[in-house]
């Protein structure tokens, strides 16, 4: 412990006694305390001297008693020998005298230390004279030793670094006893030193290679106690290396290179990389060495073998993206953890791409063969295209997966290389083929050849005539023309008709008899050829016939011209029948049956009744008897009265507008409209085109049969009018108050005014300051009698925000009453009391400071 201060202090007391304290202390640096003690205490008496006074009472430290005096044992007494002059106190008998008590204190954080001593002590004449009783009381603060609390500035270096460890070197700007470290940033220390000194060191052994560590170093001060701590240091131990990116790999090039941005730390480290994908590993690369320290580009160049293995893991993918790991050791114990990047690892079509030589087409279709005569050829719509595509030979470990074929935008495919059809081409012209092979990446390689597609359409008939003679007879005639197309390979016409034959059937019967041929007759002219025949042969002419005529060219029945016609019978223009007569039909059904339309210059009369599917035109409303009904256009009446009934009675409609006769009152016994006690519904507006308020106009509700009440509009002011027979503006009426700026009077409810300030005049409210000011003591005092509330402001601390109280007039009495304000830490009070016509306001106390600011009466 170290001496600190020592010193005294005064007391005053009563009856001109005055106590004076002598006190010391001791201090510990390293634990931040000090001990005090009274040394002596001494009194004088400014009033009587030669009196032997008995001390009762005590004498405090830091709130702990050090010493008791006990007037009536006669414990301790003091005999001042003369005025104004201190005199020691005196223990008798076996009590204990000065010094009392060691009361350890702490001190603050910073060092810093205050202590309280308290005296209370009376003094006792045994004869009641000499001043007898005075007393002396009272606590001071005495100010501490300030205590060395400053911590030592530590600093830290490392140095040495390997795989497992690192030495930490630290150095103090003051004499430490005990050093620590801590690789976690201060959260775990590790004691290494005991030694009093301003530096230490210590090797750690035994980390994670490849592993960062933050480094600090705490100390602790050898005078004090007092920790210092360093900032932290970012340490690596040594590990494997750190592959940092991967260059994109060729893998078909002839020579294939592995370049990686690689950081080593130890050049004598060999390495080993693993190139994997979808969790295999597909190429492993050991004993890499020779890298130098840093970061730098490394390249491996892969043996033939090697890039063999690496284009078979490939052999279905132009370009993925494999992981590299790359893993470090020293001999056979690998040094930190693998490191990993993606790259990409791909071919180039140049160096993979497959090869096919030409390929080879044909007609396969034994039918257009044989009219071409040549199966280079197609006749287009029916040849069918048949291509046999060449071997190709896939590269680098790929393999051929499909083969396909396009025409004329048809593709067809297949994976063995076989023959492919394409079937019809059904453009002509001169057309590419392009056969195509894709090996197992997706590379392909094209093959294009063209083809020649005869232009070709089925036999034509440009012109027809196929009718009975004169409409009506036995005997038919035919006559056509038409083509065929031109199948020319070379310089010969390969294409002719090869039939030209017609059938028949009687319309009723489902089966057509045999053809018969008319080739021979038909003039051929090339491609072009016609047929004329007025008597070809004889059908009945009262029944009607099915006719098949058939053209076919050198394709025969794969393009075949059919068409196909119904002869009707022979019909007469005029057919006379028992009884009956027919126009354009043999088998009248009436006694005049006429087929097709009829036009008649002059009148008709019909003796009976007159039937029709439909009529056109205007019918004279004077040829009309009786009434026409609903459902066939009429309204059902001859008169409007009862068509209006028959129409509208009863129905929902919906026209434009409604206009009625005008002047219809019902004041008068008439009315416009009547809903015969129903709803209007969805009105939109009501309108009154004129001045309302007459006798029985605005909106009237039923009072009586001859009363109503009245709602109506007077010179722009709306009113009431209850239970009114005919009078224009009754004198028995009221207003309707709005919001358009009307006042409302207060005899009506209302406040008789349209602002705030006018509305508290109407209704007679008004706020009087009574008081204004910081009465923080005494009272105040405003009228009684004139105000029904009262509103006290106040801060229950001078600082704090402004609360407000309101008082009825009927809560204050002639008793004083008790009211507070407070917040979550002081408090006011004030009583409040009235005589006569004058209240009280008295200020109360406050925890701190408090004002009252305001008074406000409200009437």
């Amino acid at each position: 412990m170290a001496t600190g201060k020592s010193s005294s202090f005064e007391v005053s007391g009563t009856k001109g006694v005055t106590g004076k304290i002598f006190w010391s202390e001791t201090y510990d640096t390293r634990t931040n305390t000090s001990v005090v003690t009274i040394t002596n205490l001494q009194f004088k008496n400014s009033n009587w001297y030669g009196f032997t006074y008995y001390l009762n009472g005590s004498l405090k430290i830091n709130g702990t008693t050090v010493v008791t005096f006990s007037s009536i044992q006669g414990s301790h007494s003091v005999r001042p020998s003369a005025l104004n002059t201190y005199t020691s106190v005196n223990a008798n008998g076996d009590y204990a005298g000065a010094p009392w008590g060691t009361v350890t204190v702490n001190h603050g954080a910073d060092g810093t230390g205050t202590c309280p001593i308290a005296i209370d002590v009376t003094g006792i004449q045994v004869n009641d004279q000499g001043g007898s009783g005075w007393k002396v009381t009272g606590t001071t603060n005495i100010t501490l030793t300030n205590i060395d609390r400053t911590a030592p500035t530590i600093s830290c270096s490392i140095s040495n670094i390997t795989a497992d460890g690192f030495k930490i070197t630290a150095n103090s700007s003051a004499n430490v006893d005990l050093w620590s470290y801590s690789l976690d940033d201060g959260i775990t220390g590790n004691d290494f030193s005991t030694t009093a000194n301003t530096s230490a060191s210590t090797t750690v052994t035994g980390l994670t290679p490849n592993t960062t560590y933050a480094v600090r170093v705490a100390a602790r001060k050898t005078s004090n106690y007092v920790y210092g701590e360093s900032s932290a240091i970012s340490v690596k131990t040594l590990g494997g290396a750190a592959l940092n990116s991967v260059s994109t790999v060729t893998a078909d090039n002839a020579t294939v290179t592995i370049t990686l941005n690689v950081t080593v730390y130890e050049p004598s480290y060999t390495h080993t990389l693993a190139l994997t994908y979808g969790g295999t590993t597909h190429l492993t690369i050991t004993g890499i060495s020779g890298w130098a320290k840093g970061t730098a580009n490394r390249t491996i160049t892969l043996t033939a073998a090697q890039r063999t293995t690496l284009l078979s893991t490939m052999a279905s993918i132009k370009s993925f993206d494999m992981n590299f790991d790359l893993k470090t050791f020293s001999g056979s114990t690998q040094i930190g953890n693998t490191s990993t990047q993606k790259g990409t690892v791909q071919t180039m079509e140049a160096n993979s791409g497959p090869s096919m030589g030409a390929f080879s087409y044909c007609d396969s279709r034994t039918n257009t063969v044989s009219v071409t005569g040549n199966d280079q050829y197609l006749i287009q719509g029916h040849s069918y295209l048949q291509v046999t595509p060449a071997q190709a030979t896939a590269r680098n470990s790929a393999s051929i997966v499909s083969y396909a074929a396009t025409c004329n935008g048809v593709t067809a495919s297949n994976t063995t290389g076989a023959a492919i059809d394409l079937g019809a081409i059904s453009k002509a012209g001169t057309l590419e083929v392009v056969v195509t092979a894709t090996d197992s990446r997706g590379y392909t390689v094209s093959y294009t050849r063209e083809v020649t597609v005869l232009a070709y359409a089925k036999p034509k008939i440009k012109e027809i005539t196929l009718r009975r003679t004169n409409d009506i007879e036995a005997e038919m005639q035919l006559i056509f023309n038409g083509s065929i197309s031109s199948i020319k390979p070379a310089s010969t016409e390969n294409n002719s008709l090869l039939y030209l034959r017609y059938r028949y059937k009687p319309t009723s019967e489902t089966s057509y008899g045999s053809y018969t041929s008319i080739l021979a007759s038909a003039t051929k002219n090339g491609i072009n050829f016609s047929f004329s025949n007025l008597e070809l042969c004889s059908l009945d002419s009262n029944i009607s016939y099915d006719f098949h005529l058939q053209v076919r060219d050198q394709l025969n029945s794969l393009s075949s011209l059919d068409l196909y016609y119904v002869i009707p019978q022979g019909t007469p223009l005029v057919a006379l029948r028992k009884k009956k007569v027919g126009i354009n039909t043999p088998n009248p059904e009436a006694s005049l049956h006429v087929v097709g339309d009829t036009i008649l210059d002059g009148a008709v009369e019909v003796n009976g009744a007159l039937s029709a599917t439909s009529l056109s035109g205007t019918l004279p409303v004077a040829n009309i008897s009786g009434t026409l009904p609903i459902n066939k256009g009429g309204t059902g009446a001859t008169t409007a009265a009862n068509a209006a009934k028959a129409i509208v009675n009863g129905q929902a409609i919906a026209p434009k507008s409604i206009s009625t006769t005008g002047s219809q009152y019902w004041t008068d016994g008439v009315y416009g409209l009547h809903l015969n006690n129903g709803d209007i519904v969805g009105i939109n507006g009501l309108y009154f085109p004129d001045a309302v308020d007459s006798a029985g106009e605005g909106i009237n509700f039923y009072r009586s049969s001859t009363t109503w009440d009245r709602l109506y509009s007077h010179s722009g002011t709306l009113y009431y009018a209850p239970n009114i027979a005919t009078a224009t503006h009754p004198g028995t009426r009221y207003t309707v108050y709005h919001s358009g700026g009307a006042t409302i009077p207060v005899s009506k409810g209302g406040t008789g005014g349209t602002t705030a300030a006018d509305a508290r005049a109407g209704i007679g409210v008004s706020v009087t300051s009574l008081y204004s000011g910081s009465l923080s003591s005494g009272s105040t005092t405003f009228n009684y009698g004139n105000y029904n509330f009262y509103v006290i402001i106040a801060k229950p601390k001078s600082t704090a925000g402004l609360i407000s109280v309101t008082v009825p007039k009927a809560a204050i009495t002639t008793t004083a009453t008790k009211y507070q304000v407070a917040d979550e830490t002081n408090y006011l009070t004030f009583n409040l009391s009235y005589s006569g016509t004058t209240v009280t306001l008295a200020y109360g106390g406050s925890s701190y400071a408090g004002v009252i600011t305001k008074v406000y009466g409200i009437n």
